[in-house]
């Protein structure tokens, strides 16, 4: 047994039913009873030895030929002992029921919302157990059950949401915010010396522009302060996950482009690579580097597009045309790339599509050449901008140990002063071949965000640089005949070539049984791809952890006592994408 597991067994011999290791990929996972998990969960938390102090994600899966129907899979990152543990529950289908653990890593609130929404599985002792992406009358059924068809059922007709014009005006149903939850202010009613209760509810969105459309947050006021900030999401909601039961693990790299369309290329590595780790692939090193170096051009253009909306949204107009003028550059190298500007699809399983010509090579030095005077372009307009200042310095403001407890991760948990990186703790690509430096926060406020944002585009500049300075010669795909297409060039001249490429294509190929969950630092965070394989050409289940909406479960804690005006601020404090957020 691993040492990490033996305090864990030793002290909940009869609650642990499996503990192992699975060295093949590295990871660390064991099997608990239902019953036993609210003691197991508060050990995880509170036993130094153990410190997972960070909750990943949440998910579930549906077996329906077992006794055990369902199986609830929790994912934890111990930050002290760079240590990552899945945990797996089994429950009936009789009784779907867990109990809750939102009350320990508040992280969990949204992530069992999302599990009992999905699947159908109850937390006993959450607080505000209900529906979060589908809408809340909903009683067809939970999408994610293996029962349950991929192209839906008829539910109701989508004129259905339209309010009639005899209906009986309502500001707010009973539940968008649950009783129990309700702040009632007290005003003194001096004449009568009495104490009167006052409730104002505000609709933001999903029409307000800062919330792209597509997101909804009801304000609870006292004034012109929030005191609670209820996120509704869902209006984008389009089942990926369920869609990719159905897809051969090929097919679903474009499907990632739609997630963080703003950070195509990041979503198609973080897959990719899920999928190289479930199989045992080693992509050759070229290709590692070619992937980095794109990787931290992607960086580069979503922090651009962060800085320039954020700037937008706060009343900055000058920096938003600047910003949008050096990430033209880079669209311009994509498309010299692959063919495409926002929704690419580069990254292939074993490698990548196309080699990094003489061309872009050239251009992406002129860019590296004139980046940094941009950046202090950007500094120049906002770093002592009385206004920037006085609308991000204080704002938003979430300690070290609430952004862990939260789970949340990238420039949000580092603003806090969290020295958290994937590509530090555990290295991909080239990034430990090369030098730079992960940038940190102190008071964890918007202002930080934006330093931290800053910062990083310096930082990929950097790793670009001397990546382009130690690119080794040598392909760019992997050789695997049962997973690998030929090239294109021997499809069209060699019959077993065309055999081979059709077979592919077609059928797909079929990874071992097992699973895997696999991190990958994105620009909003860490985005996370757990793969369940049953030996089939289709993956079994497949859950994405996806930060922007992690970083949604934090919006309440970080949006109480700050006013109306600074709830776009900290929307897009975030770098929010709802597209991701829904998935």
């Amino acid at each position: 047994m691993h040492p990490y597991l033996q305090p864990l067994v030793d002290q909940f011999p009869e609650g642990i039913i499996t503990a192992q290791e699975d060295s093949a990929r590295g990871e660390l996972w064991v099997q608990v009873k239902a019953e036993a998990w609210r003691s197991i969960a508060k050990f995880l938390h509170d036993d130094p030895a153990m410190a997972m102090d960070h909750m990943t994600d949440i998910c579930s899966a549906d077996y329906p030929d077992d006794l055990e129907r369902f199986e609830v899979i929790y994912h934890f990152l111990s930050l002290p002992h760079g240590k990552r543990l899945r945990v797996k529950a089994r429950i009936t289908e009789d009784n779907p029921t867990i109990p809750t653990i939102s009350d320990i890593w508040q992280g969990a609130n949204f992530l069992e919302r999302e599990v009992y929404d999905l699947m159908g599985i109850r937390f006993s002792g959450h607080q505000d157990l209900r529906r979060i992406l589908m809408p809340e009358d909903y009683d067809e059924g939970y999408p994610l059950r293996k029962d349950f068809p991929t192209e839906g059922k008829g539910w109701r007709s989508r004129f259905d949401f339209l309010p009639r014009l005899d209906e009986p005006a309502e500001e707010w149903s009973e539940k968008e915010v649950p009783e129990d939850q309700r702040h009632q202010f007290m005003a003194e009613d001096k004449p009568q010396d009495r104490r009167r209760t006052t409730e104002l509810l505000l609709n933001m969105g999903p029409q307000h522009p800062s919330t792209h459309g597509v997101l909804r947050v009801v304000l609870e006021l006292d004034g012109e302060r929030v005191s609670k900030a209820i996120p509704d999401m869902g209006y984008l909601h389009r089942g990926v996950e369920k869609l990719a039961e159905g897809l051969t693990y090929m097919q679903v790299v474009p499907h990632t482009d739609r997630l963080d369309y703003v950070c195509a290329m990041t979503n198609n590595y973080a897959y990719v690579r899920a999928v190289e780790k479930l199989v045992g692939m080693t992509v050759p090193e070229r290709a590692e580097y070619v992937r980095t170096i794109v990787a931290e051009m992607q960086r580069i253009v979503g922090h651009l597009f962060w800085l320039g909306t954020q700037a937008l949204d706060i009343g900055a107009m000058t920096v938003f045309f600047w910003t949008f003028r050096e990430r033209e550059v880079l669209l311009d190298l994509f498309e010299k790339l692959c063919g495409a500007r926002l929704t690419l699809n580069y990254f292939r399983i074993g490698g990548v599509d196309g080699d990094l010509t003489p061309e872009i090579l050239s251009a992406l030095r002129e860019f590296l050449r004139t980046f940094p005077e941009h950046i202090r372009e950007y500094d120049t307009l906002l770093q002592k901008n009385r206004i920037w200042v006085a609308r991000t310095k204080g704002v938003a403001v979430i300690s070290a140990e609430d952004a862990i407890n939260f789970g949340c991760t990238g420039p949000v948990l580092r603003g806090s002063g969290v020295s958290y990186d994937i590509r530090k703790l555990e290295p991909y690509g080239a990034y430990d071949r090369v030098e730079w430096e992960v940038p940190l926060g102190k008071d964890g406020d918007t202002y930080d965000r934006y330093w931290i944002r800053m910062e990083e585009m310096r930082q990929s500049a950097r790793i670009i640089e001397q990546c382009l300075d130690q690119l080794p010669e040598g392909p760019i795909m992997a050789k695997d005949a049962k997973i690998i297409p030929p090239p294109k060039q021997d499809v069209m001249r060699d019959m077993q070539s065309m055999i081979h490429h059709f077979i592919i294509f077609t059928q797909g190929f079929k990874p071992p049984k097992g699973e895997t969950y696999c991190a990958t630092e994105v620009p909003k965070g860490e985005l996370g791809f757990f793969l369940i394989s049953d030996g089939s050409p289709r993956p079994y289940r497949m859950k994405i952890r996806s930060p922007s909406f992690v970083h949604m479960g934090a919006f309440d804690h970080m949006a109480r006592g700050y006013l109306i005006s600074d709830i776009v601020t900290i929307f897009g404090t975030y770098d929010i994408v709802m597209g991701e957020c829904d998935r």
